[in-house]
């Protein structure tokens, strides 16, 4: 079997010397997205372009072994110009190449998105909810980015929930990104999950400034600057005002806000479904010890 290994590095070279003297296999080349490490060679085999790949393609039958960290990027690429792919090189052997995609989704079924990384076993339990990670790609979650287009059609997904996530985007991007959800949605809910900056919790360990506006919260990552909150933190501080305000902009006509603090930062609570989506921030019976610091709000068409 004629093998190409994508990635030149670390993970590329022990593939090779793993499988160098493996009679299986038949190591033709590497491929690598470094213009600086394409045309070289290695051995006596040659590290290639995705452009080598396709012209190799038809003129002989190989499969590619991916050995980068981000393979679902590089699988994509493959998959695109309809070049087989063997698998992914991790934990120092051959793993099956098994990704989800939006074109994947069995759309006949009750599917549910969840924005970010699943990272809880409540969630995992539902066999048709789907994370979308900017992180990974595998059999449970799709690398995407929540700002852009989906390619669904309208109405076609039963529900979607966003816990954590939206404080992390651009404001100037909020309304088109929860529009966009808004098309998707079928008859479920759009469950939305964010930190509560009038909770007397949050409100206590931010950074404000001399007159009092909240400017960074290092528990939600990122860096504080001379141009604000870097590297993935929060980049904005919802309240029930604020968020209320954001999604009057938006096509959602119909929302209820299941938990907030008000700006006297006295708790309003309500029932909460669990079964529309499973919150982790929110405290559960016999937590009562937790504080509460998160805004919950429920979008319907």
């Amino acid at each position: 079997m004629k093998i190409i290994i994508f990635g030149y590095g670390f993970a590329g070279a022990e593939c090779y010397r793993k499988l160098i003297n493996n009679r299986k296999y038949e190591i033709i080349g590497f491929a690598d997205n470094s213009k600086y490490k394409q045309g070289h060679i290695v051995g006596n085999i040659p590290i290639l372009s995705i452009d080598d790949l396709v012209q190799l393609k038809n003129r002989i039958e190989f499969s590619v072994i991916i050995a980068v960290r981000q393979w679902f990027v590089v699988g994509e690429q493959l998959e695109k110009n309809n070049i087989a792919i063997r698998g992914i090189w991790q934990n120092n052997r051959i793993k099956k190449y098994d990704r989800m995609t939006f074109e994947r989704l069995d759309l006949s079924k009750q599917i549910t998105l969840y924005a970010g990384d699943i990272c809880d076993e409540e969630h995992l339990k539902n066999p048709n909810l789907y994370g979308l990670s900017i992180h990974k790609a595998d059999k449970r979650h799709i690398w995407a980015d929540i700002t852009n287009k989906y390619p669904l059609p309208d109405n076609s997904i039963y529900s979607y929930q966003a816990e954590d996530v939206l404080e992390h985007i651009e404001p100037q991007k909020l309304v088109d990104t929860i529009n966009e959800i808004y098309r998707i949605l079928g008859d479920g809910v759009f469950r939305i999950c964010l930190p509560d900056y009038f909770s007397p919790y949050l409100k206590n360990i931010s950074m404000k400034s001399k007159e009092g506006r909240i400017l960074f919260d290092p528990t939600g990552g990122g860096v504080y600057g001379e141009n604000g909150v870097l590297q993935g933190g929060h980049i904005w501080f919802p309240n029930v005002i604020n968020v209320r305000e954001l999604l009057m902009r938006t096509k959602f006509e119909k929302f209820e806000f299941l938990c907030y603090h008000t700006e006297k930062e006295e708790l309003v609570k309500k029932d909460i479904d669990y079964s529309k989506g499973w919150i982790n921030r929110i405290p559960k019976p016999g937590e009562e010890d937790r504080p509460v610091y998160s805004i919950v709000i429920d979008c319907y068409k």
